[in-house]
């Protein structure tokens, strides 16, 4: 029975308390209304004013980047260029100096055909 007394007591002042609270929340006034909305109509300019500061600071990123990019590219190409005109000279001089082998090679076979010639007239 003290248990059953104890609950009521304790339902009955939870009621009270939360009953204050509904009867203590009155209806906005229409200034209290205009107030409200006026709080709402600056934060959300507010909002729009520094999305769209932000936006501008990522967009002036976005450009930058890009113009990085693009001077980074215009130097890999120049790179790129360099690289195949020295690998074509390289080619060039490569294939000259092998021909100059072989002509080198030619001249000397000639020499010897000429040195063996010139043995064998100096024998008759």
């Amino acid at each position: 029975m003290k248990k059953q007394n104890l609950i009521f007591a304790l339902l009955l002042s939870v009621s009270c308390l939360v009953s204050a609270q509904v009867v203590a929340q009155r209806p906005l006034t229409k200034k209290e209304n205009s107030r409200i909305d006026s709080l709402n109509a600056s934060y959300n300019v507010e909002t729009n004013r520094l999305k769209t500061v932000e936006n501008r600071e990522n967009l002036s990123d976005l450009k930058s980047q890009k113009a990085d990019t693009k001077k980074q590219a215009k130097e890999a190409r120049r790179i790129e260029r360099d690289a195949n005109e020295a690998a074509r000279e390289s080619r060039i001089a490569y294939r000259n100096e092998k021909q100059a082998q072989k002509a080198r090679k030619q001249a000397d076979k000639q020499a010897r055909k000429a040195a063996r010639a010139r043995d064998i007239s100096n024998e008759n």
